[in-house]
């Protein structure tokens, strides 16, 4: 997981060069935020992938780029394309299961 604050340049940059880019949007006040980010930590330690977590308050022209409705937001990038997005965290075991689907190669 990546926590330094990262300029929305640097993140589009990594959404083009890279084949998947895991991006988990937050706000601060966000209660449901901080625990949706728990459960990601414990997916992400379980499955071995790491992610780039970003304050939306920094990012509007990412909120408008890729149309996120809320906080928290998990977006899910191949080859530069939006592919997912996660609102509903639900439980661990959902985003073990969206995880595992995105991860593999297709």
């Amino acid at each position: 997981m990546m926590k330094e604050e990262i300029s929305s340049l640097d993140i589009t940059s990594h959404i083009q060069s890279e084949d998947k880019f895991i991006l988990y949007c937050y706000a601060p006040i966000c209660a449901n935020c901080t625990i949706a980010e728990r459960m990601l930590g414990i997916v992400s330690e379980m499955k071995g992938f790491e992610y780039t977590s970003i304050n939306l308050n920094f990012h509007k022209g990412l909120i408008e780029a890729y149309e996120i409705r809320s906080a928290p937001a998990l977006l899910l990038f191949e080859h530069g394309e939006l592919v997912r997005e996660v609102y509903a965290f639900r439980s661990v075991t959902y985003l073990t299961e969206v995880m595992e689907e995105f991860m593999v190669d297709r």
